[in-house]
């Protein structure tokens, strides 16, 4: 149930590092940001981590959280993301006997960034995309989910941002059990975390 959580944490780590160490230790001589984010780099990776408190069939527990962004416009990005979220899921038997399981998203949309005065930069979000259901000891389910989201991250460079999510999704599940084919499914997710551009 966890390891699929930490290998997702795991890839994203090492995608960043990957990605951005060669250029970390020549931006670490760089000043801490004191007005507004340049927006001068096209592309970002977050890593957030938090609480899903799932709703109907969903699964709620600990969610983490991995976005691709790419700039399309000024303050207009292309939004891919994918979540992991393990802990406790609906007591129906027919559905999720053991009381576990695992619960995957995968999204794309857009992000609505704004420039403020100081190294802020507060975000809206809409994404859509499938969801896959793992309950433990019984069928698995497959689904789509809609996803809205507000949150802002703090750039201490122009790379490197800390932050914080809140998100709500919606949609429905597809189970193929007698008596329980499809089920609405939704959560409400608290996350922060951590954003490097490049």
């Amino acid at each position: 149930m966890l390891s699929a959580v930490r290998t997702l944490a795991l890839f994203f780590t090492a995608f960043a590092i990957a990605v951005l160490g060669p250029s970390l230790p020549a931006q670490a001589e760089e000043e801490l940001l004191r007005g507004p984010h340049p927006f001068i780099k096209d592309s970002e990776v977050t890593l957030h981590a938090g609480y899903s408190a799932g709703f109907g069939d969903n699964v709620r527990g600990l969610r983490v959280q991995g976005d691709y962004l790419y700039r399309l416009q000024q303050s207009v990005w292309l939004d891919i993301q994918m979540a992991v979220i393990a802990g406790s899921c609906h007591s129906d038997p027919s559905i999720c006997s053991s009381g576990g399981g695992t619960a995957v998203d995968i999204a794309a949309g857009a992000v609505w960034k704004f420039q403020t005065n100081l190294p802020i930069v507060p975000y809206v979000k809409v994404d859509a995309g499938p969801l896959f259901l793992f309950p433990q000891d019984s069928r698995s389910a497959a689904g789509i989910l809609f996803r809205g989201g507000l949150g802002a991250h703090y750039y201490l460079f122009d790379w490197f941002g800390v932050g914080a999510e809140v998100s709500g999704a919606g949609g429905v599940a597809f189970y193929g059990v007698a008596g329980h084919d499809t089920s609405g499914v939704g959560d409400v997710a608290a996350t922060v975390g951590v954003a490097l551009q490049f």
